[in-house]
C-alpha cells in the first residue's frame, strides 16, 4: 500500500476542531476557506493547541491515559525513580510505571501506538498550516507569527518523537530516528523510512531557527498562554541543545527565554498554590482549560490530587523516599509532599500516606478541571545553570542557581548549602546510589529533580544524561512498590518505545524485521 499510518492521514480533521480560542466559526467553514485567511490559519493553530489536552483520537480506547501532553508528562515521571505510584488502583498508568507498556506494539490503545499517533497528527496539522500560510490573506506580521508558531510546534513534536523512539542524541547520531514529513499527508501519501537521529535533530534546529527569526520579524506579543511564542521557541531550543550537548547554545537560548516581558519566578505562596493556574508570573506555556472543556476522569489532576475524590484518592502519586530525604527541612518545596507517616496511621483513601504529593491540587473540590503547565521560567534557570557549569563557567552557574533557589530556602541558607560543593562538572550523584552531593553539577541536577518534580522531565533526563535508573535502593528504604523495584543500566533500551505495528502495516518503506527497535 502506498500510504502511511492512520496517524498522518487524518489531515485537517483535528486541526479545525473548534475551541474557545478560535477567532472564526470553524464549524461553518470549509478547510479551503479556512486556509485562505490568517484568521482561518489561526483557527487551525488553536485546534492544535486544544488537542494538547483533549482525550480523543490518540488511541482506540483507554482515553484516561491519553489526555494529551500532561498524560505524557505523567508517563515520563512514572518511568523514572523520583515518582512513585503508591498502589495500582484502577491500573491507569501502572503499566508505564512497571515498564509493561513499551512492547505492546500490536495494541492500538497503548503507548507505542498512541504516542506515535498523537505527535504525527500534530505534525501533519502543523504541516497543513505551513503549506498554506504564505498565501493566506491578512496582516503580514500575523502571517509571520502564525508560521513561526507552526514551525515551533513541528519542532517540539519531532523532539518528543525522537526522544520516545530512539536513545539520546550523543553517541547515536547515525542510528535510525523517525520518518520526517515536512508536507501535508493523506491516505495516498507514500510512507518514508526512518531518518537518522542526526537528520531529525537537523530539522528540529532548522525549524526553530526559522521560527525564532519569524517571531522576531513579526514582533507580536503572545496572544494567549496556550500559544507558543518567541520565548517558548527559545525554551524548546534550550531543551534540544542540552540533549545535543551544545552547552553554549543551551545557555544562550535559556537566557533569551528568560527575557520574556513580565516573567518572574513564583513567590512562595504561588509555589504552594497547586500548580493549577496559568495566571501567574512564571508560566511561559500551558493550556488554560475552562470547566466546559475539561476532560473529567481523563485528566491530570484526577490522577494527581488524592484529596479530590478521583483516581488519585486510591492510587496515590508520591515522591520517592530518596528524593524526599535529599530535601532540606527549610526547603519550602518539601511542603509539596506529606512527611513519612507510620504505616498503621496511613489512610486507605486520600493524601494521608507517606510522601503523597500536594504540588498539584485542583482549583476546587467540585471539579478536576485545572490548567496544564508545559514550560515555566524555573526550567530555564536550571537549563542555563547546567550548561554554564558544563562550560566550566562556575561562578556564573552558581549565581543562576542561587537566583532560582534562594527563594526556596530560609534567608541565606541556600548560600550555605552551595558553599559545600566543589566547582566541578563531574557527575557523581548519578541517581540513587548515594546521598552525598559533592560537585556543583551534582547540586544543579539534584535541584532540577526537586524543582521540576512531576513536570515531565525525569525519564528524558535519565536518557540524555546516560545514568542508571535505580528504584531498589536501601538507604533510605525504597518506597517503590514491589513490581517497580528494579534498576536499569545507563543508555538502556527499556525506556524507549518500540514502533507500533500499525506503522509497519501501512508503510511499505519500513520493515519490522530491520527497522524495529530492540
Amino acid at each position: 500500500m502506498k500510504k502511511i499510518a492512520s496517524a498522518m492521514a487524518l489531515g485537517l480533521a483535528l486541526a479545525f476542531t473548534g475551541c474557545d480560542l478560535d477567532t472564526v466559526p470553524t464549524d461553518k467553514m470549509a478547510s479551503t476557506e479556512l486556509q485562505s485567511t490568517v484568521d482561518g490559519e489561526m483557527a487551525a493553530m488553536n485546534g492544535i493547541y486544544r488537542a494538547f489536552y483533549v482525550d480523543e483520537n490518540w488511541s482506540t480506547s483507554y482515553s484516561t491515559e491519553n489526555f494529551g501532553l500532561c498524560a505524557h508528562h505523567l508517563m515520563n515521571e512514572l518511568m523514572g525513580e523520583d515518582f512513585v505510584q503508591n498502589e495500582p488502583g484502577s491500573y491507569w498508568f501502572t503499566y508505564d510505571y512497571y515498564y509493561w507498556v513499551r512492547t505492546e506494539i500490536n495494541n492500538t490503545s497503548d503507548r507505542p501506538h498512541n504516542l506515535w499517533n498523537f505527535y504525527y497528527q500534530m505534525i501533519n496539522n502543523a504541516n497543513n498550516v505551513l503549506a498554506s500560510i504564505d498565501a493566506a490573506q491578512g496582516d503580514e506580521d500575523r502571517r509571520a507569527n502564525i508560521k513561526a508558531q507552526a514551525l515551533t510546534v513541528r519542532a517540539f513534536c519531532y523532539s518528543r518523537l525522537i526522544s520516545y523512539y530512539q536513545r539520546t542524541y550523543v553517541g547515536h547520531e547515525q542510528d535510525p530516528g523517525v520518518p520526517l514529513y515536512l508536507e501535508p499527508t493523506t491516505a495516498e501519501t507514500e510512507g518514508k523510512a526512518r531518518g537518522t537521529v542526526q537528520q531529525v535533530y537537523d530539522q528540529i534546529n532548522k525549524d526553530l531557527d526559522e521560527a525564532i527569526a519569524l517571531f522576531q520579524q513579526s514582533n507580536l506579543a503572545q496572544d494567549h498562554i496556550s500559544h507558543v511564542d518567541l520565548y517558548v521557541a527559545y525554551g524548546i531550543q534550550s531543551r534540544v541543545a542540552l540533549v545535543q550537548h551544545d552547552w553554549q547554545k543551551a545557555a544562550n537560548a535559556a537566557e533569551s527565554a528568560l527575557r520574556k516581558p513580565g516573567l518572574s519566578l513564583m513567590s512562595t505562596k504561588d509555589l504552594l498554590s497547586g500548580f493549577n493556574s496559568c495566571a501567574n508570573s512564571e508560566w511561559m506555556w500551558g493550556s488554560e482549560i475552562i470547566e466546559s472543556q475539561g476532560t473529567s476522569w481523563a485528566s491530570f489532576f484526577c490522577l494527581m490530587d488524592a484529596d479530590a475524590e478521583g483516581y488519585a484518592s486510591y492510587a496515590r502519586m508520591c515522591c520517592s523516599s530518596w528524593l524526599y530525604a535529599m530535601m532540606d527541612d527549610d526547603d519550602v518545596r518539601k511542603s509539596w509532599f506529606e512527611p513519612a507517616i507510620p504505616a498503621d496511621e496511613e489512610e486507605e483513601l486520600g493524601s494521608h500516606v507517606s510522601y503523597c504529593q500536594h504540588k498539584y491540587k485542583v482549583k476546587s473540590s467540585s471539579s478536576w478541571t485545572a490548567d496544564y503547565l508545559y514550560m515555566r521560567a524555573a526550567e530555564m534557570y536550571l537549563n542555563r545553570a547546567e550548561a554554564l557549569c558544563r562550560l566550566k563557567q562556575y561562578a556564573e552557574a552558581r549565581q543562576v542557581l542561587t537566583d532560582l533557589c534562594a527563594s526556596r530556602y530560609d534567608e541565606g541558607n541556600f548560600d550555605l548549602r552551595l558553599a559545600k560543593v566543589t566547582d566541578s562538572d563531574e557527575q557523581t550523584l548519578e541517581s540513587t546510589e548515594s546521598m552525598e552531593v559533592k560537585t556543583l553539577l551534582d547540586e544543579i541536577l539534584l535541584q532540577r529533580r526537586i524543582e521540576l518534580w512531576g513536570e515531565g522531565f525525569r525519564i528524558l533526563d535519565i536518557d540524555r544524561l546516560k545514568i542508571p535508573m535505580i528504584r531498589d535502593y536501601t538507604t533510605p528504604v525504597s518506597n517503590h512498590t514491589y513490581y517497580a523495584q528494579f534498576s536499569l543500566e545507563p543508555d538502556s533500551w527499556y525506556p524507549i518505545m518500540m514502533l507500533p505495528m500499525s506503522e509497519f502495516d501501512a508503510n511499505p518503506a519500513m520493515d519490522p524485521t530491520k527497522d524495529q527497535n530492540p
